[in-house]
């Protein structure tokens, strides 16, 4: 049962790793981020709507709940997709996959600064190894503005997806079933990112059937089959390990990125990766105490609701 439960984490974290490719793919038929990120959430409000009537499920949430998914489904996960797509062409989407992965640091840093949640030396640690490994991204040179852009919007993402994630926590929403609660999350945000699409003109309708096409795919492999394959490996795993295994996400990503899609990676680069993703991972180790590990469980599962 465990090698199952690996072999479906491991499975889950690539397919998430996959994701920026073929987003990429989808930039190549003149999509915008803010178009790519709104239909994939739009895509996955009427197929979570018919796995709901079908599961026989109820729609039935307060409106608190209602409000508080409206505020992490746009300042959080609307915010962490737009802020991360947008980030691929000025940096590369392994860069900006592992600048992304910094989100564990900011999610020990909100409930410091906001829920005054305790902050052990080692998460410090955590945090300074972090910042190290960030500026080994840094560089002089022609490109160097877009460069930082990239790195910014990045790590800015990995921000929002911190926020997305305290906010299920903190607002108690892990209560309502993942399909009920998955199922608004994309409504709330395809309203958001289509409103600020519309605003800023920078949302298209008009392009070929091959981009649609990679854009529903993204939403199915991410939404429905990544997601499932993830929550099936917690299933047999216990979440610390779960939360390890999903560092193949970058790794994958790192990997297809140089190999498929011609990204450089420096020997910086790689020692900057190194740090950041031993940053998260030590987050992770340190959450696996008893009193954390239930909530670790939980939270494991909304992890990868991050729409990549």
């Amino acid at each position: 049962m465990k090698v199952k439960g690996i072999l479906f984490t491991i499975i889950s974290a690539t397919l998430f790793g996959c994701a920026p490719s073929i987003v990429q793919k989808i930039y190549s038929y003149g999509a915008t981020p803010e178009t790519t990120t709104f239909f994939r959430n739009f895509f996955a409000v009427p197929i979570t709507f018919i796995i709901i009537l079908l599961q026989k499920g109820s729609f039935r949430i307060t409106k608190k709940q209602l409000f508080s998914i409206a505020v992490i489904s746009c300042g959080g996960l609307g915010c962490a997709t737009l802020t991360l797509v947008s980030s691929y062409p000025f940096i590369g989407t392994s860069m900006a996959t592992t600048l992304h992965f910094l989100y564990p640091v900011f999610v020990a840093l909100i409930c410091f600064i906001f829920f005054k949640e305790k902050l052990v030396k080692m998460k410090i640690v955590a945090l300074i190894l972090s910042i190290i490994g960030i500026l080994f991204f840094f560089q002089k040179g022609g490109n160097s503005n877009h460069i930082y852009l990239g790195i910014f919007l990045s790590i800015l993402s990995g921000l929002a997806n911190a926020f997305y994630m305290v906010g299920i926590d903190k607002f108690n929403l892990r209560e309502i079933p993942s399909m009920v609660l998955t199922f608004f999350i994309s409504l709330f945000a395809a309203i958001g990112l289509l409103l600020f699409g519309l605003c800023t003109n920078r949302i298209h309708f008009n392009l070929p059937h091959q981009a649609y096409f990679f854009m529903f795919l993204n939403s199915i492999l991410i939404a429905f089959v990544a997601i499932a394959l993830l929550q099936i490996g917690i299933k047999y795993l216990n979440a610390t390990m779960a939360a390890m295994l999903s560092l193949f996400e970058p790794v994958t990503s790192n990997i297809i990125g140089v190999l498929f899609m011609g990204e450089d990676m420096t020997i910086k680069k790689v020692i900057g990766s190194i740090i950041i993703l031993g940053s998260a991972m030590l987050i992770v180790l340190i959450d696996q105490r008893p009193n954390h590990e239930v909530e670790q469980k939980q939270l494991c599962e909304t992890i990868q609701k991050e729409f990549h």
